[in-house]
This record gives structure tokens, sequence and C-alpha cells, in this order.
């Protein structure tokens, strides 16, 4: 059983950034501890997860974020490097965490997105299990104003990398990948329509690419069993 705690990402001390990055470095190719340290010093919160032994099981970091959208000043929250240790795969704990403290912050909030890039089939999946309405999805066309909201924080946080007319984020320089064996997307998994999606969308995800996703962070936008679960 994990247990999941989210705190200011100024607050993780040395030693659990290096525990962060060695975990980082079993499941991705092309790491730099020095790129993680700086990306990690931009982020407002880490969210950590740790098995019965105090040991470090996974963690993601978010940072608050708010982007202009014809005028209109648009919030919410980025998710950045995101891991589980492969003997937890499939554990909702992360989720359950991120849910609790997330969805109590957009309530104070008219409106508040989850800003989400996807390098891997895995986290993409994530979308539609929980989520009614998330982008892009093979169900239905993206509408213009979520379109644009992708666009704005895609390009704002990756300037000159960000392709609009993609939805993906095209690195210019080597890239952190998962690792071989991590999310790999064989025959078995192009049966799923979600993940046939995602292949499509982002065919450079070998590469470390990576592609902007957007939902809004509502219950009324949660799947009945998804906040049953979430929530109960």
């Amino acid at each position: 059983m994990l247990r999941g705690e989210i705190r200011p990402a100024k607050d993780c001390g040395d030693a659990e950034l290096c525990a962060m990055y060695r975990l980082m470095e079993e499941f991705y190719d092309g790491t730099d501890e020095a790129v993680f340290r700086r990306d990690f010093a931009e982020k407002d919160f880490c969210l950590s997860l740790y098995a019965e032994d105090g040991s470090l099981a996974g963690f993601t970091t978010q940072k608050i974020l708010a982007v202009d959208v014809d005028g209109r000043r648009v919030e919410g929250v980025f998710s950045g490097d995101t891991i589980i240790h492969r003997k937890y795969w499939g554990d909702q704990t992360l989720f359950k965490v991120w849910a609790d403290f997330w969805f109590r912050y957009a309530g104070a909030k008219k409106e508040f997105y989850w800003f989400l890039i996807c390098k891997g089939y895995k986290t993409y999946r994530m979308l539609p299990v929980f989520f009614k309405h998330f982008y892009p999805d093979c169900r239905r066309e993206t509408p213009s104003f979520e379109k644009s909201i992708m666009d704005a924080y895609g390009s704002f946080l990756y300037p000159g990398e960000y392709n609009p007319f993609t939805g993906v984020i095209e690195y210019r320089a080597d890239k952190d990948r998962l690792r071989q064996g991590v999310a790999d997307i064989g025959e078995r998994e192009l049966k799923n329509r979600d993940i046939a999606f995602f292949a499509e969308k982002n065919p450079g995800y070998l590469r470390g690419n990576d592609l902007a996703c957007l939902a809004r962070i509502d219950r009324e936008n949660l799947r009945p069993h998804a906040a049953e679960f979430l929530f109960s």
C-alpha cells in the first residue's frame, strides 16, 4: 500500500531530490540531473509516493500556471516529471492524492484546468479513464477555445518547440525519453482506440516528444465511476 502526500516543492530536501532522480534514471534514457533539478526548482508543488518501508515509489511535480487566451485569463496546474516505480504500476494512489488536492483547489476558482503533456500512452490513458471531456480525444474534435488554451500554455512553456499544428512539443535538443519496455506500443496496445490515437497524434514519442493535453478540473467533468472511486 502506497502513501502519498503533496507539499511545496521548496520543502523537498536534497536526499529526496537524489532519490527522485535515481528513479528517473531507472525508467528514462537521456536524463540530465542538472536539467532535472532546474525544472524541479521551477515547480510549486511535488506529490511524492512512499512504499511501506518509507522508500520513494514515485512522484509528480506541479506548477500553477495562468495564460492569456483572447484577452481572458485561464488558470490551471501543469504536471511536469511523473514516474511510478514498476512494482506499483496499476496503483491509483497518485491520482487519488492528486485529485483530492487539486479538485479542492479548483473549487475556489471559476474554472481551472489540468495542463498535461504526455510522453507515453500510460499518462495519456488517465484522461479517458477519469474524465468525460478532455483534449485531444479520438471521440470528438477539440473546440476552438480549448485548442487556444493548449496553444497558449504550450507556446508559453516551450517556445520554439511547441507545434500548434500538431499539438506536439518537438524538442530541438536531445530529450529524456522512456526506456524500452516502460510504455512500448505494440499490436496489442494498438487495439485500444485511445492508445492508437495517442500513437497517431504523437508519432515521435519514442524520441521523447510530448503531446499537449487538457482537461477541466471539475467534478462534473469526472466519469461517474471515477468520482465514486476518488471521493467515496
